[in-house]
């Protein structure tokens, strides 16, 4: 006899439960990037826009520009936001610090870490997107999370809005890839 599976899930502990639904998040986050991955082999800047309005790929059409967003900690190199060209939440907009532009290599896999964030919203992960971000580019994740990593000294701590009181100084380069983490 077959086990009910919605009896076996209500059997769990409500931790279990939870857990039970994080590992599923993170196979179909894993899923989701093996199959773009299989489209799109060898994304970089050049395929990005066809990459980022592919609906197979991104819930949302998504853009991105190299400008810090409205939203963008100082610490960070990328971070999506609502697209106020698209109303009511229909489209997003991945904020680039504008020194990427000098490293297509490390613009792109700032946006493929940011996808998770675009799809998934507030419930996405650092585990989520660095997952993702491995399997879209073909990375082991540890391979991911060093060239992260040097996508973070490369940024820097740029000011947000130079003179501003407000705009604090950090230390990317301490190595705890902080810079990294989605808001």
């Amino acid at each position: 006899m077959i086990e009910d599976p919605i009896e076996a899930f209500r059997r769990l502990t409500p931790e279990e439960q939870i857990q039970e639904g994080e590992d599923s998040l993170l196979s179909h986050v894993l899923e989701k990037a093996i199959q773009a991955h299989a489209k799109y082999p060898l994304l970089g800047m050049d395929q990005m826009d066809a990459f980022l309005a592919d609906p197979d790929c991104l819930r949302y059409p998504t853009r991105y520009v190299y400008e810090f967003g409205s939203e963008m900690a100082p610490h960070q190199f990328a971070q999506p936001e609502e697209d106020f060209r698209l109303p009511g939440g229909q489209g997003k907009v991945v904020y680039l610090r504008p020194v990427l532009r000098q490293r297509p290599d490390f613009a792109a896999l700032a946006v493929a870490y940011m996808v998770p964030p675009i799809n998934y919203g507030d419930i996405a992960s650092d585990a989520h997107c660095l997952v993702y971000a491995a399997a879209l580019l073909g990375l082991t994740e540890d391979e991911c999370y060093e060239r992260l990593c040097a996508v973070a000294d490369f940024c820097g701590s740029e000011i947000k809005y130079a003179g501003a009181a407000d705009s604090p100084t950090l230390d990317c380069a301490s190595g705890s890839c902080a810079c990294a983490a989605p808001s």
